[in-house]
């Protein structure tokens, strides 16, 4: 089969062909064979059974008169018959009367066979019964030799085969003609089909030469052609268009992958260099810094309390004054700097090539004033500062991971002296750094097992010096250091986001606390806390102060909450719908240390304060500077304008206190007049006063009328 799966459909037609001729000549031949075989076989019997007649009917008077003789001689007739061998005549008991042989015939058998006719010794014979007046009276066997038949049937089959040969070259010749009638259109379809697959030629047809199903073939395949053309033409098409869009996107890959590249290595807000960038560029400055003897300078920057313009105006606003912040330190470092963005509102600076520390600090001074002018952005008029700090190679640290955490140590030392300025780094700020994340993990856990404690300083009016209220003040006492400075600590909890915590603990506390004393007819103590402008940046102020004066049970209009002035500067906080929701509880409120911060008198009209409070920075100097003392004057009188009560803080000295009363003062608040204490020791002050009394504490000596006089 493998071998007829290779040969050429030329050939297995003409092989079919030969194959069924061959076939049906084959089944004919074997067919006339057979028939010859079988009608010269009854021929033969049929001539013999009538001998045997004949000489029975010759032999019924030898029989009948037992004349053996006779019917030898009878059956030596049969000498003139070539092809009978022998012959037997059987009595009427089948025993053997006599016979007839050749020389070459066969044995007589001494009995009569059984059947009428069969073969002997390769031989056909025939008994016929020997019949007188219908009985029977004996039999007559004749053998005769086959030698006829068989010169016969040779001769048939060489006939026959003569016939078979020359039918056999007869179809040879005719399945080689008569195969190119499907042969032909058949491979010139194939050859077709080839030059289509060659050439890639869908136009080429294949020529028609029958109206048979090959010719219908041809039709079908010139169809599929022309669909495959018709398919061609759309793939080409089709082609293109996707090679156009290929191309397209190959380019907007590129450009992506640019972009991608220089979103790895640059901010994608600013576009100056990001931390990897900075870093790469640091390690190879300092390799060459030192290779070649040089010194070069880096410059951590944070901007000052950008996280409430963040949050407040939104980090729109927050993203569109970054970009130009950016912008502005870009204008002040050269191009062989680096600036970079490293995250939040923190810049870095590489300096290379600086020959004094004068050089960074001039940098420094104009990154600072840079930064300090308004910045305008959807409309908002905003004020930033940064703090820097600044680490010198070699000098501060021989690998790049030490210089830029030098630099950020030095950053929060300029924070902790003020902000807005820029600070070296020396040795002892990495003291100060331990401390800071040491006491930052003191606060947390302070804070979480309930350390913390409150002090209550009291605030008296300044004529009567009747105690009219308390402030309540966040302590902290660590079992290993001892007290710590609210100084030290708060400003750690607002960079740490606890001081929303802390607030919100020391305002129930103190509620809780204070609430029978400021619920006390003939108490009428206000009670004064504390809220970090932190606070003003969340959207449940208002329920979760509501909430604290619903747990406790404290009347809102026996509370104050003080609010720093930087709240209200400029690019600050829009504090006023945050402000008018805490006064629907009642609540008072007041501005803490006034005169530090840019707050302008429109903005402070526009707000629901109920008090103004001096901050103690110009307290201090009254009676030694005229020009604090024209300040406090002027805040005074424009707080009485704006219908506001005014509160002298940290009033320490005799002088302090009577220019505060001179200038009318309401309410004073001091050292002279009371530290912070705890609770317990303020419950023992205010339960010594008698209650006909308690609202008039006696007039200390140093404010006796005789003294004031002197």
């Amino acid at each position: 089969m493998k071998i007829l799966g290779k040969t050429s459909i030329r050939r297995k037609l003409m092989l079919m062909l030969l194959l069924t001729s061959s076939s049906a000549l084959l089944l004919s031949a074997a067919g006339f064979a057979v028939n010859d075989w079988l009608s010269l076989r009854r021929s033969m019997f049929e001539r013999l059974h009538a001998q045997a007649q004949i000489i029975g009917n010759n032999s019924i008077a030898a029989l009948t008169f037992a004349d053996p003789e006779s019917a030898a001689n009878t059956l030596a007739s049969l000498k003139n018959e070539a092809d009978i061998v022998a012959a037997a005549l059987f009595g009427i008991e089948n025993q053997l009367f006599c016979h007839y042989q050749r020389d070459n015939g066969s044995a007589i058998p001494r009995h009569l066979p059984r059947h009428a006719s069969g073969a002997i010794d390769g031989n056909f014979f025939v008994v016929a019964p020997v019949i007188l007046d219908g009985r029977t009276i004996g039999h007559i066997m004749l053998i005769s030799d086959l030698s006829y038949w068989k010169e016969r049937q040779y001769f048939h089959l060489f006939i026959a085969a003569a016939v078979l040969l020359l039918s056999l070259l007869l179809a040879l010749l005719l399945s080689s003609r008569l195969q190119r009638l499907v042969s032909e259109p058949i491979l010139q379809l194939a050859a077709t089909a080839r030059r289509v697959t060659e050439q890639r030629d869908y136009g080429l047809r294949a020529e028609k030469l029958s109206a048979d199903e090959i010719g219908t073939l041809v039709d079908d395949f010139n169809g599929m052609l022309s669909q495959i053309q018709l398919r061609d033409h759309e793939l080409q098409k089709i082609r293109d268009q996707l090679e156009e869009k290929v191309h397209a996107r190959t380019l907007e890959l590129s450009e992506l992958a640019q972009q991608l590249e220089h979103q790895a290595y640059h901010d994608t807000l600013t576009g100056l260099a990001n931390r990897i960038t900075f870093d790469d560029h640091l390690r190879l400055a300092i390799d060459q810094a030192r290779r070649y003897g040089q010194r070069l300078a880096v410059m951590f920057l944070d901007l000052d309390r950008f996280k409430v313009i963040n949050d407040t105006l939104g980090h729109v606003v927050g993203d569109k004054l970054l970009v130009q912040v950016a912008q502005r330190l870009s204008a002040c470092i050269r191009d062989s700097d680096t600036l970079a963005r490293l995250g939040g509102d923190e810049f870095a600076v590489l300096l290379t090539q600086i020959r004094h520390d004068t050089d960074a600090a001039e940098v420094a001074c104009k990154l600072t004033e840079a930064i300090a002018d308004p910045i305008q952005v959807d409309g908002y008029s905003l004020h930033v500062t940064t703090s820097i700090g600044i680490s010198l190679f070699p000098e501060d640290g021989g690998l790049a991971e030490a210089i830029v955490k030098n630099a950020d140590t030095a950053m929060y030392r300029s924070k902790d002296r003020g902000r807005n300025q820029y600070t070296f780094f020396s040795s002892e700020m990495n003291s100060r750094a331990v401390r800071r994340l040491a006491l930052e993990t003191k606060l947390r856990q302070a804070i979480a097992e309930g350390n913390l404690s409150i002090h209550y300083q009291p605030r008296r009016d300044t004529h009567t010096l009747a105690i009219i209220g308390v402030e309540a003040l966040a302590r902290w006492h660590d079992a290993e250091e001892g007290p710590i400075s609210p100084a030290e600590f708060i400003p750690l909890a607002e960079e740490c986001g606890l001081i929303a915590a802390i607030d919100e603990w020391v305002l129930e506390r103190a509620c809780k606390e204070m609430l029978p004393w400021c619920t006390n007819p003939d108490t009428p103590i206000r009670l004064a806390v504390n809220l970090s402008p932190a606070q003003f940046i969340r959207e449940d102020l208002y329920d979760v102060v509501a909430a604290i004066l619903q747990r406790t049970g404290f009347p809102g209009e026996r509370l104050e909450l003080e609010i720093t002035e930087s709240l209200f500067g400029p690019g600050s906080v829009d504090a006023c719908s945050v402000l008018n929701q805490l006064c629907e509880l009642g609540i008072e409120l007041s501005i803490d240390d006034f005169g530090t911060a840019y707050s302008s008198l429109s903005r402070l009209k526009q707000l629901p304060l109920h008090t103004l409070k001096i901050d103690k920075s110009f307290v201090r100097d009254l009676g030694q500077d005229p020009d604090d003392e024209i300040l406090v004057r002027t805040i005074i009188a424009m707080a009485h304008n704006l219908n506001l009560k005014v509160v002298a803080e940290g009033v320490e000295t005799d002088r302090q206190y009577l220019y505060v009363k001179q200038y009318g003062c309401d309410t004073v608040q001091g050292f002279l007049f009371g530290c912070p204490i705890p609770y317990p020791q303020l419950m023992m002050e205010l339960g010594d006063i008698h209650p006909q009394s308690r609202n008039a504490a006696p007039t200390p000596a140093y404010l006796q009328p005789q003294r004031l006089r002197d």
